[in-house]
């Protein structure tokens, strides 16, 4: 796999050093699809970082058609926002998985005209998570190579068309 972007939705968040701990930064199996796993850095100060990160974008794209991590706070989203900036496009599926969002909480959040599902997380993981929510067959998915996970997970989320309650971020606030 390549170590450098090839992808416009990647290379201003890899050259603002955003792009961390990379498992994954390089052209998945899916022609035309490059793809990220990892983390991505929204602040140096104090440094956070959306954990366990999956992104897509296809070939050309200035914008990720699909995205998914962790945050450990739901007061970090304007943070993930800002350091996505024009990354983000409306259309995409943007799934981020909260650790203090009540356990019953699923929500759809829209920030600047891009919606993003906005999911509680225990103690599982990023991509525990996805494979449940998307319906994914785990024993298949043990088989494949990193770039052919992804690519997996992408193939679903874009295919998913769940509707959540719609709230502001403000809204989701004053729900904590």
């Amino acid at each position: 796999m390549s170590t450098t972007t090839a992808s416009p939705a990647f290379q201003r968040l890899e050259t603002e050093g955003r792009l961390l701990k990379p498992a994954l930064n390089g052209p998945t199996r899916f022609p035309g699809r490059f793809g990220f796993r990892g983390e991505i850095g929204l602040t140096t100060e104090p440094p956070v970082a959306l954990e366990a990160a999956f992104a897509a974008a296809d070939d050309g794209e200035a914008a990720l058609s699909f995205l998914a991590g962790s945050l450990t706070s739901f007061k970090l989203l304007p943070a993930l926002v800002e350091a996505l900036g024009a990354n983000i496009k409306a259309g995409g599926k943007y799934f981020i998985y909260v650790s203090d969002l009540d356990r019953a909480s699923r929500y759809q959040i829209e920030f600047n005209g891009v919606s993003f599902y906005v999911l509680p997380i225990d103690d599982t993981s990023v991509y525990n998570e996805l494979i449940d929510f998307l319906y994914l067959d785990k024993t298949k998915m043990k088989k494949m190579d990193t770039a052919d996970k992804l690519d997996t997970i992408v193939e679903g989320a874009l295919k998913y068309e769940q509707v959540y309650e719609v709230i502001s971020y403000d809204e989701g606030l004053k729900r904590l």
